[in-house]
């Protein structure tokens, strides 16, 4: 029998019990919440009880060099994620080429909490290429995600694969969140683009967030949106365990390979038996968790 070292739950992390919890907060909402307030409340946490109402799947999508990792880094920030600092320059991007030559290959996934109005929520967030050559990538990162945040470019407006993504996200039937990103450069066109979002995939220009993700302007208002206007996952906790695999990835530190999924249906807990129905084969769950700043450096 081949096992897995780890299996990282980065929807539903061993979702055993949907009852109510309580988070003591004492804050409405900021858009830089405390850290030390923060970090007293992850630790009343119990993530075995976490509630589904309070998780939210999103994926940044886009075309390429529009700002998706740029963006990723603020909310990071925001949430208290990663600190706040100038060399924060797309941590999520961990391969070589895309450090070298500063695009987005391999969708990464990473989880944030986030304070809102008496509850801390979850947020669970794929950051996806936007080169054609990795349309793959966003494909499966959009059937592990029940809404999107569809980044343009003020000065490019919409491009190849603004389009392509937006209408990948339709055929996944998600709730999308249109951002118009770089709002701070002299030649943005923040009109034009507008009007070129509301006539092409027919988004109200009400609801089109204006942002800078270098400068994190307008950033906090995305995390509001989130919270407010995407849905939560649909998870039923009863029936027999489903997990849908949308990444894996080796670690040389512990010679083995940890797979992302998402827990549609059932629980998954250490020490069970799990089996893949394209192959047949059986594995055993050593270890389950979320990706947090720890795993991000």
């Amino acid at each position: 029998m081949q096992t897995y070292h780890s299996v990282s739950c980065f929807f539903q992390r061993t979702l055993r019990s949907l009852q109510r919890i309580y988070i003591p907060c004492r804050f409405q909402h900021a858009q830089n919440p405390p850290p030390l307030v923060v970090e007293r409340a992850l630790r009343s946490i119990k993530m075995d009880t976490y509630e589904t109402p309070l998780i939210r799947n999103f994926c940044i999508i886009a075309h390429v060099d529009h700002g998706k990792s740029t963006l990723a880094d603020r909310l990071l920030e925001i949430t208290g994620t990663i600190p706040k600092s100038k060399e924060n320059r797309q941590v999520l991007d961990k391969l070589d080429v895309e450090r070298e030559r500063g695009i987005t290959v391999k969708a990464a996934a990473v989880s944030m909490f986030y304070p809102y109005k008496n509850q801390i929520y979850l947020l669970n967030l794929i950051d996806t290429p936007g080169h054609v050559d990795f349309s793959t990538e966003v494909a499966r990162s959009l059937s592990a995600c029940q809404s999107a945040i569809l980044l343009v470019d003020a000065a490019q407006g919409i491009q190849a694969q603004t389009v392509a993504n937006f209408l990948l996200a339709c055929d996944s039937f998600m709730e999308v969140i249109a951002c118009i990103n770089k709002i701070d450069l002299k030649e943005a066109k923040v009109e034009r683009t507008i009007a070129q979002i509301e006539s092409e995939f027919g988004l109200s220009s009400k609801n089109i967030i204006q942002i800078s993700a270098k400068n994190g302007t307008n950033c906090g208002k995305i995390l509001e949106q989130i919270v407010e206007q995407l849905p939560p996952p649909k998870y039923s906790r009863t029936g027999l365990l489903r997990l849908f695999v949308f990444d894996s990835v080796y670690s040389s530190q512990i010679n083995s390979t940890i797979i992302n999924v998402a827990v549609t249906d059932g629980i998954v807990r250490i020490g069970d038996k799990i089996t893949s129905k394209l192959s047949g084969k059986n594995y055993t769950v050593l270890e389950t968790g979320i990706y947090r700043k720890k795993d991000l450096f």
